[in-house]
């Protein structure tokens, strides 16, 4: 995918993702040092002794992961950020990193092992040293305080495109420990261009692309060692109707229910947001979407089409509603949707609280939120896993510039940003 987005970048803004949103939310206290940023950790293998580990689940789950087509991952001795402005810090050290320069999206799981992965969208690399220089998708693995991104095959996106170009934009992800490691699932949205740009047509306008569904990405990443691709299946049926929710565009499981949310819009995508919408299913049936139950605001039913027509069957509604891609999960007993109110138009990051995954759900306007001149800010995520001194939630969003040179010159406009608030 990167091949026909780079003659994009020759005159006109390089794609922000079909998901487009917010900017920062609560300023992390100004008091807080750098040094209290940063804390030393032990071994990676602490974090079980801390609860914060991958779940255990899933059909092939007693499989041991084969080392095979990895590489161990080197000693880091740079301290784990444990803040907003610490992960702001680490992140800045892309700039050494020719693979992975910038990004959007960003969002993130913790391994089992304890070091942490991060997914992006369109990415940028070095156009010195690297070809292709944009493709669909990257990942890398956070340890500790080192960054250490992931190799596509020949060169090209971790989740490789088809034939026809179609290419693969993350959206939700899910890891579980296994013997020997962890295995990740990545639910995509199919993404394909409709053809060369002309006159003031820009790269995220409907014009230039189309999304067509949801597929699933498999990686294993042994202990201590890096990630290896194993494959990818479709989830559901290529489909350009933006009344069809777009499944995975979240994920959480739950007292061992996994639900599956989407997001859905009106026949000319024309809402100022996205409806939210819910599956349920067994974690072993996550690539299976026909054995999936579907709320249609009322019950769960095997119906998956009968319940995206019924007009109860969003959880939130899609007119100031959420971003295409989000984060949503559970806490406390409460469920928690993080996003921008209105999407990439919006003005405000909202987080939407309920108590019980099919509502209702109550929308709570935590800052003002909106793009500056020459700079995006949209898919705010949220990184639950982390656990911060603070006790707020670490959360992020993207930034981009609308000048395509600068893709070039300062891939530092093309990065997650990262924030802390406190959930209401």
């Amino acid at each position: 995918m990167g091949r026909f987005l780079a003659s994009y970048l020759a005159g006109i803004i390089v794609i922000v993702g079909g998901w487009l949103g917010w900017t920062s939310a609560d300023r992390v206290d100004e008091a807080v040092s750098a040094s209290a940023d940063l804390v030393v950790p032990g071994p990676s293998g602490d974090a079980r002794a801390q609860g914060r580990v991958a779940p255990r689940a899933d059909s092939d789950s007693s499989r041991a992961l084969s080392i095979g087509g990895t590489e161990p991952s080197p000693p880091c001795g740079i301290r784990t950020p444990s803040s907003a402005s610490g992960m702001n810090r680490v992140m800045a050290r892309l700039d050494d990193q020719p693979m992975l320069r910038g990004g959007d999206h960003g969002g993130s799981v913790q391994l089992a092992d304890g070091r942490r992965m991060f997914f992006y969208g369109d990415t940028v690399r070095d156009p010195t040293t690297v070809s292709p220089f944009m493709v669909r998708n990257s990942a890398l693995v956070l340890d500790r305080g080192c960054l250490r991104p992931m190799d596509g095959q020949d060169g090209d996106a971790v989740i490789p495109d088809d034939s026809d170009n179609t290419g693969y934009w993350p959206m939700s992800m899910r890891a579980v420990e296994v013997p020997g490691g962890t295995r990740v699932r990545v639910i995509t949205n199919r993404v394909q261009a409709v053809g060369p740009l002309e006159g003031d047509t820009l790269p995220d306008s409907p014009d230039a692309f189309r999304t067509l569904g949801s597929s699933m990405a498999t990686f294993e990443v042994p202990t201590d060692r890096t990630p290896r691709f194993v494959g990818q299946t479709p989830l559901t049926p290529d489909t350009t109707d933006p009344r069809v929710p777009a499944w995975g565009a979240a994920m959480w499981e739950h007292d061992g229910t996994l639900y599956v949310f989407g997001t859905a819009s009106n026949e000319t995508k024309t809402t100022a947001g996205w409806s939210l919408h819910v599956a349920r299913t067994s974690p072993d049936e996550l690539a299976d979407p026909d054995a999936w139950e579907y709320w249609d605001g009322n019950r769960w039913i095997p119906d998956a089409a009968g319940a995206a027509r019924t007009d109860s069957s969003p959880l939130i509604p899609a007119e100031m509603g959420v971003s295409h891609v989000l984060s949503v999960f559970e806490r406390a007993g409460s469920w928690y949707a993080v996003s921008k109110e209105g999407d990439f138009h919006g003005t405000s990051l909202a987080v939407w609280k309920a108590p019980e995954v099919t509502g209702p759900w109550t929308k709570h306007l935590v800052r003002p939120l909106k793009n500056s001149a020459g700079l995006r800010r949209y898919t705010p995520l949220a990184h639950p896993h982390f656990t911060l001194p603070s006790g707020r939630l670490l959360i992020s969003w993207s930034e981009a510039p609308t000048d395509a040179g600068l893709y070039y010159t300062n891939p530092e406009l093309y990065r997650s940003m990262f924030d802390e608030i406190r959930l209401p």
